[in-house]
């Protein structure tokens, strides 16, 4: 069995979803999981539902529902249109679960508050209506299919927006019930990125939490690979909006993949990675547009070459210098600084310390960093550097790659940290963000151009 996942640009209009049907009708010897995600742009949709329900906006949640309903029903007839049974039944369950999200959503305008919990379920409601229509699609083509609802499967805490899964209990639920949807049909499909609670409650897996979903399900059934279909040729050597001439990266470890999550480059989610290798899953990202391109390959690190991969960038960074006026040692430094850090929730990039000095890399917008840094100015002085953005050089085995500071200095000017990552697999360099697209495209043609 192999698990496929297709992502919102992958299943936006009549002629993706077509697309998919060909591209899984082609691995149907394999039975597939199919697993798909809210169409383009939908749940922005519906996060603004929320929010304007919860401001109490009544008209404009009108609008937005009816604009959804709307973008469905014209894909349901523009898919089953030869098929006015299948299409009948199809607008049916469409029109029942938008009237139960607009009855739910009429609540929350009534009483103007949002709970984490009701936006969960409000959210969760772009790939029910994706997954509905795709399934109907499958099965107007000649291709027998099963729907299934994600939420008997993937069981998660209760941190509706951003729930973590029960591996063991999900892993169970999943080969019991996949085991008997699949027995006589052609493929069976489901939900990306949507799950519930141990009592029942719908919660996500955050935002981007598709491949998550992917690569849980090829964990507890023991697929041979999970594909992610997505908009582009596989994995980048660098993000293709900011630097013209990327290459596709043929194979990469799970190790190098989840370090270029965290890095900031347009790859898996980083939750997805750990599922997978797990159990040796291979994960291939693929190009739904483009479905002859090979993609790339993310798999155990003695099956992935050696050397650079990518160049990813983040911006919004800030460089925060701590100074005690004692010579307090690392080990005190580190936890005086990153007690209030740790209590606040803020997320450190990177962080190196002496006896007397700690200096860190933050993303900028976190809710809890003020409250931090006022801790911290208790007992230290804290001089914070804005409008910084980060570059990290990601591979295996290429720390000590020559000439590599000195190409970056030259052409971002300034460096204000250089740092290679306790895994060993990153070179990071924070700059000065003006200096983010030149550095970026220079660094990346001193790597590959050659």
């Amino acid at each position: 069995m192999i698990v496929m996942k297709f992502g919102g640009t992958s299943v936006q209009d009549e002629e993706a979803i077509g697309r998919v049907i060909s591209i899984v009708g082609s691995r149907l010897v394999e039975k597939p999981l199919v697993v798909v995600s809210a169409l383009a742009r939908v749940t922005k949709v519906l996060c603004a539902i929320a929010q304007e329900a919860e401001a109490q906006h009544e008209d404009a949640v009108r609008t937005n529902l009816n604009l959804l309903r709307e973008r469905h029903f014209n894909l349901a007839k523009a898919l089953l249109n030869e098929r006015p049974d299948l299409l009948e039944n199809c607008l049916k369950d469409i029109e029942a679960r938008i009237s139960h999200l607009e009855r739910f959503v009429t609540g929350v305008c009534q009483i103007g508050e949002l709970s984490l919990r009701s936006e969960a379920r409000i959210i969760s409601t772009g790939e029910l209506l994706s997954s509905t229509i795709i399934a109907y699609a499958f099965n107007a083509r000649g291709i027998s299919c099963n729907w299934i609802d994600a939420r008997r499967m993937i069981t998660t805490n209760d941190n509706y927006m951003s729930a973590r899964p029960d591996l063991e209990i999900t892993e169970a639920n999943v080969k019991r019930i996949i085991g008997m949807e699949s027995k006589g049909v052609d493929l069976v499909l489901t939900q990306g990125f949507i799950a519930s609670t141990s009592e029942g409650s719908t919660s996500v897996l955050g935002f981007e939490g598709s491949d998550y979903s992917a690569a849980i399900f090829g964990m507890a059934l023991g697929a041979s690979r999970v594909e992610i279909w997505t908009d582009v040729d596989g994995i980048r050597s660098a993000d293709p909006r900011v630097v013209s001439n990327t290459r596709r990266i043929e194979s990469l470890s799970y190790e190098e993949a989840a370090e270029m999550a965290s890095m900031g480059a347009r790859v898996l989610h980083p939750l997805t990675i750990e599922p997978a290798r797990k159990k040796n899953i291979p994960i291939v990202v693929l190009n739904s547009k483009n479905p002859e391109c090979k993609g790339s390959t993310v798999l155990r690190a003695d099956e992935a070459p050696d050397g650079p991969k990518s160049v990813a960038s983040r911006s919004g960074i800030l460089y925060v210098k701590v100074t005690s006026t004692k010579m307090d040692g690392v080990t005190a430094m580190l936890g005086r600084v990153f007690a209030p850090l740790y209590a606040n929730r803020v997320p450190v990039t990177l962080a190196k310390a002496t006896e007397s000095e700690v200096y860190l890399v933050l993303p900028e917008e976190v809710a809890g960093l003020a409250p931090s840094l006022k801790a911290i100015e208790a007992w230290a002085d804290v001089t914070v550097y804005r409008d910084k953005a980060l570059i990290s050089v990601i591979g295996r085995n290429i720390v000590g790659l020559e000439g590599l500071g000195d190409k970056v200095i030259e052409t971002s000017g300034k460096v204000y940290v250089a740092n290679v990552s306790a895994n060993m697999l990153s070179e990071n360099f924070v700059i000065d963000s003006e200096r983010l697209e030149d550095t970026l495209t220079g660094i990346h043609d001193y790597i590959f151009a050659n």
